[in-house]
C-alpha cells in the first residue's frame, strides 16, 4: 500500500489495469461459459453489461482485492438476472 504520490504514470496504469482485470474478468469468464453452452446473444449481453459494470467497479474500488470481490459480485448478479429473465419467459401464467 502506498500513498500514490510518488507513483510514475506507468505504475498508476499498471494498478488501474489490474483493477480493471479484477472488475471485468469474472463477468467475461461468465460470458465465455454461456457462449460455450450455446447462448450467443445472452453471452454478448452478459459481456456488454459485465464490461460496463466492471469498469464502474474498477474505478471505484480502493484495492485490488475490492475490485476482484466487486467483479465476482457483478458476475453473480448477472447470472441471477439471467435466471430471473428465463423464469419470466417460461412462466406458464400468461400463456394462452
Amino acid at each position: 500500500m502506498t500513498d500514490r504520490l510518488l507513483l510514475t504514470p506507468g505504475d498508476r496504469f499498471r494498478i488501474f489495469a489490474v483493477r480493471v482485470g479484477g472488475g471485468v474478468g469474472p463477468s467475461l469468464v461468465l460470458a465465455l461459459v454461456v457462449a460455450a453452452i450455446g447462448g450467443g446473444a445472452v453471452a454478448v449481453a452478459i459481456a456488454f453489461l459485465g464490461i460496463l459494470l466492471g469498469l464502474v467497479v474498477a474505478t471505484s474500488a480502493r484495492t485490488n482485492r475490492g475490485a476482484v470481490i466487486g467483479g465476482v459480485v457483478t458476475a453473480v448478479i448477472l447470472l441471477l438476472l439471467q435466471f430471473v429473465i428465463a423464469w419470466f419467459v417460461t412462466h406458464p401464467i400468461e400463456k394462452s
